[in-house]
């Protein structure tokens, strides 16, 4: 997959033992807007999560996707757009750098929905599907938070509406 950008916060060291993770991310898009998942705050996440041992990128992509938004994914219609690759020192563990591969992709889902299956952590934010434009997104996120994931998710949202046609 294309790197689409590297995110380098250079608060580790090279000498540090490395975590590393992978992430897939769904950008759905229904007219002009796109499914994000909004928390109580008004901030946008865009749905997906960690690739869990033994899944392939597409079958991480499909869960996530449902257990975070109630909407199911139609297998044959992923594409990759790119990667983003995230450096930090690891907030969970101390004295450890933390190695991040988002990787995003565009997907069309089924017209109905079903139950989210959300973590503690997304339902004590109010995580919910919300139907956006990508602009509305973007504005909201930078002015609510400079979380890193954010950040993250906000520079991706402003890479693809320059960017991505498909």
């Amino acid at each position: 997959m294309k790197k689409i950008m590297t995110i380098d916060h250079k608060n580790y060291s090279e000498d540090m033992p490395v975590f590393e993770r992978f992430g897939v991310r769904a950008m759905i898009r229904r007219n002009v807007q796109y499914a994000m998942q909004k928390n109580n705050l008004g901030i946008y996440k865009i749905p997906g999560g960690g690739i869990d041992p033994g899944e392939t990128c597409a079958q991480a992509l499909c869960r996530e996707v449902l257990e975070e938004t109630g909407l199911i994914v139609k297998k044959g219609t992923i594409k990759e757009i790119g990667e983003i690759l995230e450096l930090k020192q690891d907030i969970f563990q101390s004295g450890q750098k933390y190695i991040c591969h988002s990787l995003y992709y565009s997907c069309d889902v089924e017209e109905f929905t079903t139950s989210t299956h959300l973590t503690e952590s997304e339902q004590a934010q109010g995580f919910e599907l919300q139907w956006v434009t990508l602009e509305e997104a973007i504005d909201s996120n930078k002015r609510l938070s400079q979380d890193d994931w954010i950040v993250r998710d906000t520079r991706f949202l402003e890479w693809f509406l320059q960017n991505y046609h498909d």
